[in-house]
């Protein structure tokens, strides 16, 4: 075992028994699906909430708060139901999720496209599933075909026509070399199954998660030499992931949460000095 993985396995230790990673949910994007009790409610709390995790988290929750006033106490049957063109009236202007302006449009075309795979697989559980059967199962075929499925929906006219530009962006695929952080975050959320995660998934199964690749988690890789890639993209998330598995073949993106939060320790001493 290599330095590196051993200093990541104690952090992961000694934060399990401070409790930090218990509470870590409680400031993050996961604390809206958490909202939740039924399972499509909390899958699709959890996509939406995965999917515009872009930025500074202060900045995602407090976007996250208007969207989710939207949905109201059913995210899945709101979605089921929308009639987008009243949602894009009230939701008209900027929404300020991280450095850049995503604006009400961008938003109600990517529920909108969430709403017709509904409506096509009835859940998002669903839609993966039959993408599973369809391919070899791994995350790379299943999200990669569900963000194409969500960019080949058809934007009505009243919505723009197209995709724009930014709501494009956010459904970058493996298939376009993107790491996919969100969408492997997802996953995780929806497939491990312990005080953070809820085990949904259980037919994916955790040994085939990749981890969420993100600038922190890319931080604090490089640093414990988990990946020599100069990139961030699906290559670099497969690689760190394969050097987790040496730790836990069976669970290896357990260790994304310690990944990310050491990551934060890094940038903050690198901007103390």
């Amino acid at each position: 075992m290599s330095e590196g993985l051993w200093l990541l396995r104690e952090m992961f230790e000694r934060r399990k028994s401070g409790g930090s990673l218990k509470d870590f949910y409680i400031d993050d994007p996961i604390s809206f699906p958490k909202r939740f009790t039924v399972a499509e409610d909390v899958e699709t709390a959890a996509l939406i909430a995965a999917m515009f995790a872009i930025g500074p988290r202060y900045a995602i929750l407090r976007s996250l708060e208007r969207i989710f006033a939207e949905l109201g106490k059913s995210p899945y049957r709101s979605l089921i139901s929308l009639d987008p063109r009243q949602l894009l009236k009230r939701m008209d202007g900027h929404i300020q999720f991280a450095y850049k302006n995503i604006t009400g449009k961008d938003v109600v075309q990517i529920l909108y496209a969430t709403r017709m795979v509904l409506h096509s697989h009835d859940t998002i559980q669903g839609a993966l599933r039959a993408l599973s059967k369809n391919g070899d199962g791994s995350p790379r075929t299943i999200l990669t075909g569900l963000l194409e499925m969500m960019k080949s929906v058809g934007i009505p006219a009243s919505l723009g026509g197209e995709l724009t530009p930014r709501a494009r962006s956010l459904l970058a695929s493996p298939k376009e070399g993107s790491a996919c952080k969100r969408m492997n975050m997802f996953l995780r959320w929806m497939t491990r199954k312990d005080d953070i995660d809820f085990g949904l998934y259980e037919w994916l199964g955790t040994d085939r998660l990749i981890v969420p690749l993100d600038v922190n988690v890319s931080r604090a890789a490089r640093k414990l030499r988990l990946t020599s890639r100069k990139t961030d993209n699906w290559k670099t998330a497969e690689e760190i992931t394969e050097k987790l598995r040496v730790l836990d073949p069976v669970d290896p993106v357990k260790y994304d949460v310690p990944l990310f939060l050491y990551g934060i320790e890094l940038r903050k001493k690198t901007n103390a000095a």
